[in-house]
C-alpha cells in the first residue's frame, strides 16, 4: 500500500470504488480529476497552466482526504484526516511528490484483483488462465 508521512504521521493511501465513486461526486469524473492532480488544464492535458493553483492544490488536497481516510479506516485507525491538516503537513516542494502518490495509489487500486479461494482440490492452470482472461475482456 502506498504511504506518505504528514505531520510525523504515516498516511496509507487505499483506492477502491467506493473512494472512486467519492471523487467522481466531491471532484470530477476520475479521467478529468487525475488531469487536476497532476496540475493540467482538465480540458487540455497539454495546458499545465493550473500546477499550484488553488484549484490545484485543493484537489489533491481532497484525495489525499479520501484516499487517506480509507487507508486508516481499513488499517483499523481513526479517519480523521480535514483538508487543512493536509494542507498544512505538506511542504510546498512536496505537491508533486505527493500528488504522485496519489495516482500510485490510485493504480495500485486499479491492479488489485480479489484472492481466489484457497482449496485443497486439484487446479487446473490453463483453465483458471482462461478464466481471468475471460474476466478481463468482460
Amino acid at each position: 500500500m502506498v504511504t506518505i508521512k504528514l505531520h510525523g504521521r504515516e498516511i496509507p493511501l487505499l483506492y477502491t470504488m467506493y473512494e472512486m465513486k467519492t471523487i467522481q461526486e466531491e471532484i470530477a469524473p476520475v479521467n478529468t480529476a487525475v488531469r487536476m492532480i497532476m496540475g493540467q488544464n482538465p480540458e487540455n492535458e497539454e495546458d499545465n497552466s493550473k500546477s499550484g493553483s488553488p484549484e490545484h492544490i485543493a484537489t489533491v488536497a481532497k484525495v489525499v482526504r479520501i484516499l487517506g481516510n480509507a487507508g486508516l479506516e481499513e488499517n483499523g485507525q481513526e479517519p480523521n484526516l480535514t483538508e487543512k491538516w493536509i494542507m498544512r503537513g505538506i511542504k510546498p516542494i512536496r505537491m508533486v511528490e505527493t500528488a504522485n502518490a496519489c495516482l500510485e495509489a490510485m493504480a495500485e487500486g486499479m491492479k488489485s484483483e480479489i484472492p481466489e479461494k484457497e482449496t485443497d482440490e486439484p487446479v487446473d492452470v490453463t483453465l483458471e488462465e482462461m478464466k481471468k482472461k475471460e474476466r478481463r475482456e468482460n
